[in-house]
Formats: structure tokens, sequence, C-alpha cells
């Protein structure tokens, strides 16, 4: 993988939230630009099956509002596109013009059979049912002048066109562009619209994915006090990605429910959309996609700078390394957890060492810790926190002590999550819930304890379930001693049988059967024939040739 930064200006700018991670690059000429394209990729190898992405981030908008976190996003995104197999192009701050000859790049690189991802963060908008991407250099735009937009900007059906026109096998369309409408004016003279993109119906073996539902506004940042270098789309989307073994509807989903929740921390809606056209299941992250990537050759891919020249750029300098992790241990030992939990990512990936881990922990254990005793947060405000740090950074799933502080803090936020809520709001707690046992690594103590609460704070059949989840994970059988668990048992065997209560159930009693067989067989003897429960518990009975008594002769009167 080859990861080649464009940057459109003669010199290198830096993001206005001063923490966006592109390196210098070197004042290049158009002619040289044009001739490194030209020799670099007018006969590229013939190759199928590859992987390519053009990620643009603009954040240094001349005539509407900057934004803050565009560049990073591109930037974060194509670390892990890289670790993916992806060959990447990442443009920066893309004027008309520049964002044509960053198109023409991806062009070249695409042979048929590939997979081609575009992914833009910056300003979007919708006009009639149309989206546009805006450039750096769009113009000022007042009422009624909407084809200035139109002649300006980029048509995302456009760019799925062109890329299906080079035989892409499968195009991802990824937009973190539903920001307010970057026209607005005082005196209401700006151009009219709502925010947010219209919806898109793609053609086949296309996935399109929106920061926003169809005319919601993304957020780039939860408050200014937000210390995460990513818009709240993106660092989400980032990290569902990087789950091994993820289809692209699973990301979405899960995407989804991340936004929502963080959104609706600081009372705001935003519900990512996706919009699926492709045919079967596509896996980025998983073994097989994996190495068949690897064996293909990464095509050589030049940059291209852009003849439009722009003001110089005040150029933000991070600290080195050395420097940077010498003020991460200084706030260690001042014990300012929450400052040091915010500027972890400062460090760069490359050089995060065993020192750099142990801060991190250092940060988690102890901005989090005191809430295992504090009465105050919502449920939101408590998960929020654990997540702030897991699963953003992986390399807390090796600590125990963070392992089981997260699982600590985790259910008491549910349980007020089920005390305080009824109806939709309480089905949502109980989704997270799930969601929240399910993240790796798998813990069969978390989802007995998950259970438990569960019975206590919802009820019993809704329990079955994360009991057997514990069966996901290694060690599940010390499930099999919960106290509550016959009674989860017994109440969700009397559901539907299809319902994934009755399922977990049979599940729970066939891997526990020694533990519950007493009570099982005791209320097929009480119920009816005819019952949920006897027509779920009877095929039990049979298996474990405990076909005795009373009991036989429910089963024997269901037969017939």
């Amino acid at each position: 993988m080859r990861i080649v930064p464009l940057n459109t200006s003669n010199n290198s700018f830096a993001s206005a939230c001063g923490r966006s991670r592109m390196a210098t690059i070197r004042r290049l000429g158009f002619a040289l630009g044009m001739a490194a394209l030209l020799l670099g990729l007018t006969n590229p190898p013939a190759l199928a099956q590859r992987r390519v992405a053009l990620l643009v981030g603009n954040n240094a908008y001349q005539n509407v509002p900057v934004l803050n976190t565009a560049i990073n996003d591109a930037h974060a995104l194509a670390e892990t596109l890289g670790k993916l197999n992806f060959s990447v192009i990442v443009a920066e701050n893309q004027s008309s013009r520049a964002m044509s000859e960053a198109l023409l790049a991806l062009d070249r690189m695409v042979e048929p059979g590939d997979t081609a991802l575009f992914f833009f963060a910056g300003h979007g908008f919708e006009i009639r049912g149309e989206n546009f991407l805006v450039p750096t250099d769009i113009p000022v735009v007042g009422e009624g002048q909407e084809e200035l937009v139109r002649d300006a900007a980029y048509p995302a059906t456009r760019i799925v066109e062109r890329l299906q026109a080079r035989g892409a096998r499968t195009v991802i369309l990824v937009l973190d562009a539903c920001r307010n409408n970057p026209f607005e004016r005082s005196g209401g003279r700006g151009l009219k619209g709502a925010g947010g993109l219209a919806p898109m119906t793609p053609a086949e073996g296309v996935f399109i994915l929106m920061s926003a539902g169809a005319k919601q506004v993304a957020l780039d940042r939860l408050s200014g006090k937000d210390g995460d270098p990513n818009s709240v789309f993106s660092r989400n989307f980032i990290r569902e990605l990087q789950e091994p073994g993820l289809t692209l509807v699973q990301i979405a989903k899960r995407t989804q429910m991340d936004v929502r929740t963080m959104a609706s921390t600081i009372g705001r809606e935003q519900t990512p959309a996706y919009y699926d056209q492709i045919v079967g299941d596509v896996v980025l992250n998983g073994a097989a996609g994996a190495a068949l990537a690897a064996a293909v050759p990464t095509p050589q891919v030049a940059a291209l700078p852009s003849a439009i020249a722009k003001q110089p750029q005040a150029l933000a300098v991070r600290p080195p390394p050395s420097e940077a992790l010498a003020e991460l241990e200084a706030l260690a030992a001042d014990e300012s957890w929450h400052e040091l939990g915010t500027r972890l990512t400062e460090v760069k990936p490359t050089e995060r060492s065993d020192r750099w881990k142990a801060l991190v922990e250092q940060a988690a254990l102890g901005e989090l810790a005191p809430l295992t005793s504090a009465s105050s947060g919502s449920p939101d405000e408590r998960l929020a926190a654990i997540e702030h740090y897991y699963p953003a950074f992986a390399s807390l799933r090796g600590s125990q002590r963070f392992m089981a502080l997260r699982a600590r803090i985790g259910l008491d936020a549910f349980g007020r999550c089920f005390d305080r809520s009824d109806g939709e709001e309480l089905q949502r707690c109980r989704d997270r819930l799930d969601r929240f046992v399910h993240t790796a690594p798998m813990s069969a103590e978390l989802a007995r304890d998950a259970g438990t609460l569960v019975v206590h704070k919802l009820n019993h059949a809704n329990a079955a379930p994360f009991f057997a989840m514990a069966f996901e994970a290694p060690h599940g059988d010390l499930v099999c001693a919960a106290p509550e668990l016959e009674t989860a048992v017994i109440s969700a065997l009397g559901s539907p049988g299809e319902w994934l209560e009755a399922k977990s159930a049979v599940t729970l009693a066939d891997q526990c059967w020694p533990n519950l067989q007493r009570a099982i067989v005791a209320e097929v003897a009480r119920e009816t024939p005819d019952s949920y429960y006897v027509h779920n518990s009877c095929p039990l009975l049979a298996k474990h040739n405990a076909m005795t008594g009373s009991a036989a002769a429910r089963c024997r009167a269901t037969a017939k």
C-alpha cells in the first residue's frame, strides 16, 4: 500500500484545528505534476480485484465557513484502509480544478474488477434532489444563484458513474458532507437550503454511506471542548471498519447506532444513512479478502499538485515524538487524566510504544474510576466516557483492570437506562447493552452479569439471549451456575419458537442441562400440551432421555 497525499496549494496547509496528521509536501509545478501522472499512470500493469481509494478532506474554504476535522478524517481513514490493502490517494483542500485532477488520478488507477472507494469530508449541498460536493474555491452564492453551485461543485452521482465506466466491480461512496448550509448569510440573502443531503438511489454494484440521514445536519464535532481530531461520523465509521469480519451493511448499521447515540448526548439528532445495491456481502476486513489483496502488486501513484496558487497558510508544527511523549508523561504525573486522554492521539501511530500504551491505560483508569462512585451523569454520558477509550484504543483490550472497570461502569449505566426508560427508549437501552456485551473481546462474565441485570431491571425472558452470549466466549459454561438462569430459561421457553428468547433458552437448556433438567421437566408437567413451553421443551427432553411420567404424557399429546 502506498498513500500519496495531494496538496493543492503551492505551500503546505495545516488543518484549522491544528491537529492534522499531514506531512509537509514539497512544492511542485503543474508541469511536473502532469509529467508524473503521465509517466506513472499511463500504462499501469494489468491488475484485477485490487482496492483503490481517493480520500478528499476540505477544511480551508475561501468563501464559506471553514471546517476543523475534514483533513484529519481523510488521513485517519487512509491509515485504516492502508491496513486493508488499499492503494490510497489523500487529497487535501481541493479547489475545483484540483479535484478534477485528483479524480483523474483515481480514474487511471481503476481497472476492471477493482473495488473503488471515494471518501469526501467537507461541505455538501443539495439542489433539487441532487447532491453536490463543494470544493474550497466555491464562489460567494446568493439567493437565486443555484446554478453557480451546480457549475462549480461536483455531483456525487457523477463520481460513481465515472468509476463504473472504468469497470470497477464494487464502488463505495462515503460522504461526511451533510453539515450546515454553507451558503447561509445574515439578512437572509444567502442561498436557501435546509442543510443536509438528499437520499440517493445507487446503481447495481454501488454502496453509499452518508454521515447523516436525508435533510439531517451532521456534526463536525460535539462541542468546542471536543478533543477528538475527527468528526462524529468519521471517528465511529473508522472504528467499525477496523472490526474483522463485518460486512459493509453491518459497518453501516453499527455506525448508525454509534453516531446517533453520541449526537444524542448533546441533544442533536444524527443518524447516518446507507443505500446498498451490491448483490451479496462485501467484507473489507476479512482474512480471505486481505490475502487476495495482498497478493496483488500495488500500483505506483504520482502526486498531482494544482496549478492554482493560494495564499500561504501558517503551518502547525507538532512537537517531535520524544517531546510529545514527554508532555503526556507530565500530564500523567500531574494526574490530569482528562487532558491526557484527549491528547493521546498526538503521538503518531508508528511511534506508539509500550510506554504510550501504558499512558493510555493510566488515562482511562484515572478518568473513569471516579464514575464507579459518582451519582451524577446520565447513562449516555457514562457510556460516552467509556467509548472515548475503548474500543478507540485497541491496546486496552489487554488490560484486565480496564476491562473490569468498563464492565462495572457500563452495567451501572445500563441499569440506570432501564430505570429511566420505557417504550422505544427501553428497547434502545436493550439493543445498546447487546452491542456493549458483543464488543471484542467477548467475556462470559460480562454476558452473565448482563443477563442478571436484565432479569432484575427488565424481565426474565429477555435475559435469556444475554445469558446465551456467554457461550460465544471462552469458559461460557460458567453461566450455568448463575442463580437467575433457571427463571430466565423457564420464562423464555414460553415464547414462540421463532423468537430469539426461545431459541436462546433452548441453547442454554442444552448446554446447562444438568443444572436445569429438574426445573424444565417439572414445568412441562404443569403446562398444557398446546403451550409454547411444551412445544419448545419436548425436543430437549427427547434429546436428553428425560421422557418420563407426566412430562412424557404432555409431549405425546403434543405430538398427536
